[in-house]
């Protein structure tokens, strides 16, 4: 506790001016950026708005959950600190808004889970919201995130390390990882309708897990970003769809159902990965029923 988060409450929504009055800053400006680091405090905030506008950096923000997904500063000037801050004894708290044109939402203390580093354009973070997973012991997540594996294509050595260090109760922090990879994938929208409401959106395998192997469980590749209908339509392989993205409908079922979920012959994938290509010709193998 410092005097930057003791006058804050979680779910509270703040402006930075509002914000830089609270903290006695001489003006705003030093909450411009992505990341304030304030002078001698061990602490750490995040200014995370998950929509941009058009003429801005692009970044691919979005809160899932207990997971936070951020792209790191564009001059990477921030990605070791942060890297570090478990180490060195940091706390690194998040305020997070949908748009610019909302406040925002102090969500707490955050703990990193997984840092892909890249130079060529911002570092892809994940972070655990520890304020609203009480149960989940901080302990356990730094266990997870000290651990070398990627979670965009793992290795068996690395899927068995997380099966060690977290109890079975815990390992659908994998799963949620890879929905996450999927909404950096698709760009947080739906891969057919360009849907973008998280709370709607269905992150599915092409190959099941249970006939994947270790690699191809959380290869985000073998994945796909669907709304309820398509997802379910998948899965109980009544629509599938080609390499090239277009959508193949199965004659096994009627033709005004249909009709009534409007599934016509000319949607598509509106991205196509050619990492996909051996998943989409699984699922049309095996899951299909043409």
């Amino acid at each position: 506790m410092s005097r930057f988060t003791e006058p804050l409450q979680v779910g509270q929504g703040y402006e930075r001016k509002a914000l830089a009055e609270l903290w006695g800053l001489g003006g705003f400006q030093a909450l411009g950026r992505g990341v304030f680091t304030p002078r001698g405090e061990r602490q750490i905030f995040l200014f995370v708005t998950r929509q941009r506008e058009g003429w801005m950096t692009p970044y691919n923000n979005f809160l899932d959950g207990d997971l936070l997904f951020w792209d790191g500063e564009k001059g990477h000037g921030s990605d070791q600190r942060i890297i570090d801050a478990s180490v060195n004894g940091e706390e690194i708290h998040t305020f997070y808004r949908d748009n610019r044109s909302t406040p925002f939402i102090y969500h707490g203390r955050i703990v990193m889970l997984r840092c892909n580093r890249y130079t060529e354009k911002p570092s892809e973070f994940v972070f655990n919201v520890v304020t609203l997973t009480p149960e989940f012991p901080a302990e356990d997540v730094l266990q997870l995130s000290e651990e070398p594996a990627d979670y965009a294509v793992i290795t068996e050595a690395g899927l068995n390390s997380i099966d060690r260090v977290a109890p079975t109760k815990r390992r659908g922090i994998a799963q949620r990882l890879f929905r996450g990879n999927l909404l950096r994938l698709w760009q947080g929208s739906c891969a057919v309708t360009r849907v973008q409401e998280p709370r709607v959106l269905r992150s599915g395998h092409i190959k099941p897990w249970a006939n994947s192997t270790p690699q191809e469980k959380v290869d985000h590749f073998n994945g796909l970003l669907l709304i309820p209908n398509l997802d379910a339509l998948f899965n109980e392989g009544l629509i599938t769809f080609r390499d090239e993205g277009k959508i193949i409908i199965s004659n096994k079922w009627e033709a005004e159902d249909k009709r009534r979920m409007n599934i016509t012959p000319d949607l598509r994938l509106h991205t196509v990965h050619s990492e996909s290509a051996q998943y989409l010709e699984y699922h049309r193998d095996v899951r299909f029923k043409g």
